[in-house]
């Protein structure tokens, strides 16, 4: 089965529904409105200095990943129901010396492998072994969803302000205005209250890369797949966040299983990180 690569949003919808609440709320939507074009400006300002920014990183990029493999109960056999607790669970675990420079539109993507599974490697030009997700320049997710071009092609509307590491983010929900041949990605955005800058990503499942052919060959088996894919941005240098973290799930429902079952958990952890001037040629 293909891998997946992310560019981004799960979509959680919070109905409040509580008595007395409702007056309260228009208020807060009212307000919302009144603040979503100043913060999509903003973020369109930040998008286009990641995009004219020249970028030269080194950092350590951390992968555990976890397949699960199910056997069917024999008491229903015939139903082909699974049972939810996995016979097998295979883990692999990677970790690269991650290289990214970019000098106007060029860009330059390396990795070292250091280690797989517990022994030390050192293979350079390496790629990425992970067997169900990978990611590549997340650093650059925010901008296909919020710069001024992308902004003509989604629709924006202000869900709620969430609480995220002592930040109080707007959650802001990023859908097509129409269906789009190459299928980019869509979710939601967690949005710095502060300096509009990108916090958090969590790209639609439909919106994934691969997600349909995965969705017509699950189906013809009785599953539905549940993906999620969420991209954390913790680490800022200059106005400009990097990746911290990216957290893949696999899931599957449906009447041939009992409950629901987990078929794979990706997270990659980027950390260590050293900036470097990109007029000096640095060996790698």
């Amino acid at each position: 089965m293909k891998r997946f690569l992310w560019c981004s949003f799960f979509l959680v919808y919070v109905l409040i529904t509580l008595p007395g609440l409702h007056s309260h709320n228009a208020i807060i939507s009212n307000d919302y409105k009144n603040n979503l074009n100043s913060i999509l400006i903003k973020c369109s300002d930040y998008c286009e200095r990641l995009e004219k920014s020249a970028l030269f990183f080194v950092c350590q990029e951390r992968i555990e990943e976890f397949i699960y493999f199910y056997s069917y109960n024999p008491r229903f056999r015939n139903y082909r129901i699974i049972v939810n607790i996995p016979q097998k669970i295979e883990k692999n675990t990677y970790l690269y010396d991650y290289q990214l420079i970019k000098k106007g539109r060029k860009f330059e993507e390396k990795r070292i492998l250091l280690e797989e599974n517990g022994e030390k490697k050192h293979q350079e030009n390496a790629e990425l072994k992970t067997k169900r997700f990978y990611s590549k320049r997340s650093v650059f997710g925010p901008i296909g969803l919020l710069n001024k071009d992308s902004q003509e092609l989604y629709d924006y509307e202000i869900l709620k302000v969430d609480n995220l590491k002592e930040k109080k983010p707007y959650v802001i929900e990023i859908k097509p205005k129409k269906k789009m041949a190459n299928r980019p990605n869509y979710g939601k955005a967690w949005i710095d209250t502060k300096d509009s800058g990108v916090l958090k990503i969590e790209t639609e499942k439909e919106s994934l890369v691969g997600f349909e052919k995965l969705k017509e060959e699950s189906e013809k088996r009785g599953y539905t797949p549940v993906l999620k894919a969420v991209h954390y941005f913790e680490i800022e240098k200059n106005g400009i966040r990097f990746p911290s973290r990216t957290v893949f799930e696999e899931d599957y429902i449906g009447p041939k299983i009992k409950g629901r079952i987990k078929k794979s958990r990706t997270v990659i952890t980027y950390d260590n990180y050293r900036f470097f001037i990109v007029e000096v040629k640095v060996k790698y």
